[in-house]
């Protein structure tokens, strides 16, 4: 699966879309920061090409990063 598809799959498996905004975020590859319509929190999610998996930033951590592609590697298996 292409880095991009992987960072959105996480997203749209993580987060209620309908709550969130999406906005690229060129500081990271294939980067998207994921608003929270509901208060002014987000969160960076990204894809770490030295890992191979896609990351994830929030806003208060911002500095610490968590592996998140499990969580996408699981609902794949689910779905299929």
């Amino acid at each position: 699966m292409e880095a991009r598809e992987r960072v959105q799959e996480w997203i749209q498996s993580t987060f209620d879309i309908e709550d969130v905004t999406l906005q690229h975020d060129d500081s990271l590859p294939y980067g998207q920061r994921v608003l929270s319509e509901s208060d002014d929190d987000y969160a960076i999610v990204f894809f770490d090409e030295s890992s191979d998996q896609v990351m994830c930033s929030f806003k208060e951590m911002k500095p610490l990063c968590f592996r998140v592609d499990p969580i996408v590697e699981f609902a794949e298996r689910f779905n299929q």
